[in-house]
Order: C-alpha cells, then sequence, then structure tokens
C-alpha cells in the first residue's frame, strides 16, 4: 500500500506508476487528471469543401513535383515553348487532363526531356527509350 501525495488515499501499488525502483507519488487516477488539464485543445477549422476542380489541381500539383521535381508554373512554361504541341508529332493538344500532353523523361536520369502526347511517350516506352530501336523501326517503315 502507498498513500497519493496528491489525492492522499492509500492504494495498492499496482495503482502507481513504475519508475526504476520505486513508485510515482501520485496515482496513475491523479496522474491522468492532471496531465489532461495540461493538454490545450486544438482549435477547430471548419471544414473547407473543395470543388472536384480544386482536388485535381492539387493533385497534379503534388505528381509534378513528387514524380518529376518541377512545378506547375514550370509544367505550364513547357507547353508555351513547345507551342501547345506535343514535342514529336506536332499535333496540337490542351493544357493537362487525360487528353493533354505528358511529361517525358529520362527513367535513368529521371531528367525532364518534354511534353508528349499519350501516343507519342507510350511510343517511345514500348521502345525501351533506346535509339537503336527506334533507328531500327524507321529503318523497317522505310523498307516496306
Amino acid at each position: 500500500m502507498k498513500k497519493c501525495t496528491k489525492c492522499g488515499e492509500n492504494k495498492e501499488n499496482c495503482e502507481f506508476r513504475v519508475r526504476g525502483n520505486s513508485l510515482f507519488s501520485w496515482c496513475k487516477k491523479c496522474e491522468s487528471i492532471a496531465n489532461n488539464a495540461k493538454r490545450i485543445p486544438k482549435e477547430k477549422k471548419p471544414k473547407v469543401i473543395k470543388s472536384v476542380e480544386e482536388i485535381k489541381l492539387a493533385a497534379k500539383i503534388r505528381m509534378l513535383k513528387y514524380r518529376y521535381g518541377i512545378t506547375l508554373e514550370e509544367y505550364e512554361a513547357m507547353y508555351v515553348n513547345q507551342n501547345c504541341k506535343c514535342a514529336i508529332c506536332k499535333k496540337d493538344y490542351e493544357l493537362g487532363g487525360s487528353k493533354g500532353l505528358f511529361v517525358d523523361h529520362d527513367h535513368e536520369t529521371t531528367k525532364v526531356r518534354g511534353l508528349l502526347c499519350r501516343k507519342c511517350n507510350s511510343a517511345i516506352g514500348q521502345l525501351e527509350e533506346c535509339k537503336d530501336i527506334l533507328l531500327e523501326a524507321i529503318k523497317y517503315l522505310h523498307v516496306q
């Protein structure tokens, strides 16, 4: 039995936390009440409801930074520098979206090369980003 110095009650040893070889001077209940009193309640912020467009834009910004290390502004600058066209097929594409231009990058160095349409980006990926395979494909097309 031990007396709690906070509430003054005699309690079983199991009602006190152990500190090394001795017991705390306050019982677990008094200690819990004191700890809860110290806690400052967090101010609840009003929940902001975002539109689908805002959520998609935030996801795009995170994805560009995480995958390619570029900002949305850098992506848009590349888009303008390429005259809103795919860097390979030169077709016009809208900015972003599922039908927009995709960031093309070297998978070994992670260096961003430019913006490509889905077909051109997929073609480069299917050819394993290998110049030799691409040149052989060009030769093959000229023979036929």
